[in-house]
């Protein structure tokens, strides 16, 4: 619905720019003589341009009442900036202009023309034509977010400034015609020459705008994460490091995990380049850890001291590995320019850390996500309670799109699996199936020929998880659903719904012979995971006092991003690395709004906490306590989390579709007084995404 609202709102805001320029052009033109017929004609268009202005004005306000009523956060921009620039010179449309051009229309003749070349007339439409040009730049090129007072005020000001401009000048053409009368009509290549030039001056000027828009938008060559750094423009080491770590600071360096004690368990990840094939045959020249995509499955124990080594034997390209979901020590967290430096080729970086936590997680590459990522730099981190839940079949899923070679689009496929993939399992047995989106989109499954259970959310149990059946389930970019349910004596199968048609082709079947049929179900209705299971006690809620309280909106918009033309992602109207910059201290208890404006899903993970969800679209949570790591804010949403600041460092906070964080949808959330040594930027080893 609220996609829809947004849509039309956008054309609405396309229409009246185009309607009341084109009218302020007509408008402003010097009388003329003309025939009574011409006259009458002029006059009844720019009637016409009048009311169609003013019709799509009201269709403006209506589009913004519905999309206020989803959330005030949806409106509020347009609100405050847009409908008074143009509810306001409409009305003095109808009221100055109208009555001049029917006047005109009804007595064609010179006098009556310049009456309605009179300010009251023709200013009128001039800043509805103004108006209408903010109203759509602020929705589509520069989008605005609270706070707004001071800027909702500056364009204003603006606004009124050129009005009063334009009346001061408009005046004055209009008294030169009453005295001089209509200036003849100039010849062809006068207007000609006229017309030349106007456009030369508007190209270049233009071409200038341009040009400095796209200068502006360059990135820094190397910049630090640590808010305040007064070090930004001094660098050392090929740019990779800082040189200074101001005094009564915490480096994130000294946040590491266990390094004297002895390790439970080992791994070696080697990152290399390898050409797989799915199931279908199509190669994709992929990067693979240990040679396998995706990559092995890394199980340990809930408080093992775990230590991975993490060889890069890639040809160029520098790689740091995330553990997406664990609350590992800062230093631990695997961001290149943040936590560590990239591992270049033929380098090693070891990583040591004790999960708290249990359920299942994923590590991935976090250099250049939006690439190393989709070429297969990921697997599983299945994190094992002290008494784990038996059962007869454990299965990991990894929804993801490899770019094949010789195809068009991106291949869909369960792991490698990019067609109906057959597996046995006995009725009555008990089946776990790990569900991950590795992908760069939501993906949503259907689960035909039996009930089950979600047991757990981003590897956090719900407690009293109750049987589900015909519902969707919509898993965002990085997040996990573990599903179980009993194996009954037919066929069941698993369905990424998508793409339908092309889903029939794809997907798991499992049945007690391998073999069988079954249609897989297209559900109309997604699961709701902030109304299943039972209630139960968390340390806080939505009445619990917070520390601190930090609005997050998200928007897309048209413009440069690193000196490149392009649709950006903003967070509070703003492009990294511009964009709010969360600060806490240790012990705060935090509370995020998120509010999506965009026309895409934001998938939005904060490294380093669990966010407890405290409400969505305004409804509280009723179900079993939600704890999330990746907050899928879907088109139109509002949720409200909230997290204790208990693990100090800097921590990304970014939107996991890899395509939205490389263009601008990433900030951090810094602790007081941790400050870090790394750099990131094209000057550098590091580019975090």
């Amino acid at each position: 619905m609220f996609e829809t609202l947004l849509n039309a709102d956008l054309q609405a805001a396309l229409l009246t720019f185009m309607v009341w320029t084109t009218g302020a052009v007509l408008m402003s033109r010097r009388p003329v003589e003309r025939s009574r017929r011409r006259g009458k004609a002029r006059a009844v268009t720019l009637l016409v341009l009048a009311g169609l202005g003013t019709l799509l004005v009201l269709g403006r306000i209506l589009t913004v009442t519905l999309m206020g009523r989803v959330s005030w956060l949806f409106a509020v921009d347009r609100v405050a900036v847009a409908l008074p620039l143009l509810a306001v010179p409409a009305a003095a449309v109808l009221a100055g202009s109208v009555p001049r051009l029917v006047a005109w229309a009804r007595t064609p003749s010179l006098d009556t023309r310049t009456a309605a070349f009179s300010p009251t007339a023709v200013v009128p439409f001039q800043t509805a034509a103004a108006g209408a040009f903010v109203g759509l730049w602020t929705a589509l090129v520069t989008v605005l977010a609270p706070p707004l007072l001071t800027l909702a005020l500056l364009i204003h000001s603006t606004v009124v400034l050129l009005a009063a401009f334009s009346w001061l000048g408009q005046t004055r053409r209009w008294l030169s015609a009453v005295r001089t009368g209509p200036r003849p009509r100039r010849s062809r290549p006068v207007r000609a020459l006229r017309a030349l030039a106007v456009v030369t001056t508007l190209a270049v000027t233009a071409t200038g705008l341009v040009n400095l828009a796209a200068t502006s938008s360059r990135l820094p060559a190397s910049m630090s994460m640590a808010p305040g750094d007064a070090a930004q423009a001094h660098q050392h080491g090929g740019g990779r490091e800082s040189a200074v770590i101001p005094s009564g600071t915490t480096s994130v360096t000294s946040l590491t995990g266990p390094r004297d004690d002895r390790p439970d368990r080992r791994f070696t990840l080697v990152a290399k380049e390898r050409t797989v094939r799915l199931a279908s045959g199509k190669a994709v020249r992929a990067w693979a850890f240990n040679g396998q995509v995706p990559g092995p499955v890394l199980r340990v124990r809930q408080g093992e001291l775990v230590e991975i080594t993490v060889r890069n034997e890639l040809r160029s390209a520098n790689v740091a590995v995330h553990w997406h979901g664990v609350d590992v020590p800062n230093a631990e967290d695997g961001v290149p320019g943040v936590t560590q430096n990239a591992t270049r080729p033929g380098a090693t970086h070891v990583y040591r850390f004790r999960p708290d936590e249990s359920g299942t997680h994923w590590y991935h590459s976090h250099q250049q996500t939006s690439v190393q990522v989709v070429k297969g730099l990921f697997g599983a981190l299945i994190i094992d309670p002290p008494k784990p839940e038996p059962v007869d079949h454990d299965w990991f899923l990894a929804m993801h799109s490899w770019d094949a070679v010789g195809a068009d689009d991106p291949v869909p496929a369960l792991g490698l699996a990019d067609r109906l993939e057959h597996r046995r399992a006995a009725p009555g047995s008990r089946i776990r199936l790990r569900l991950l989106n590795s992908d760069r989109l939501t993906h949503v499954f259907s689960l035909t020929g039996t009930p089950f259970r979600v047991t757990a959310l981003d590897g956090n149990p719900v407690r009293d998880p109750g049987l589900v059946s015909g519902k969707g389930l919509a898993i965002g970019a990085g997040a996990r659903y573990d599903v179980e349910f009993v194996m009954p004596d037919r066929p069941v199968r698993l369905t990424e719904t998508q793409d339908f048609v092309g889903a029939l082709d794809r997907g798991l079947m499992i049945s007690a012979d391998g073999r069988g049929e079954i249609t897989p179900d297209r559900p109309s209705k997604d699961f709701d995971p902030t109304a299943y299971g039972t209630p139960a006690p968390t340390p806080f809620g939505p009445d619990s006092r917070f520390s601190r309280t930090y609005s997050m909106v998200f928007d897309n918009e048209l413009g440069f991003y690193d000196g490149k033309f392009t649709f950006a992602w903003t967070i509070n109207g703003k492009v990294f690395p511009d964009g709010p910059h969360l600060t806490v201290r240790e012990g705060d208890l935090v509370r995020l709004r998120f509010a999506n404006r965009s026309h895409f899903d934001h998938p939005m993970h904060l490294h380093g906490h669990h966010v407890l969800v405290l409400s969505r679209n305004g409804r509280k949570v009723s179900g079993s306590p939600v704890w999330l790591d990746t907050v899928n804010v879907r088109v139109g949403e509002v949720w409200e989390v909230a997290f204790r600041a208990d693990n100090p460092g800097i921590w990304m906070d970014h939107c996991h579709i890899g395509d939205h964080a490389v263009l601008g949808m990433m900030t951090h959330l810094s602790y007081e007084n941790v400050t870090s040594p790394y750099r990131m930027g094209r000057d550098t080893d590091n580019q975090a995404e």
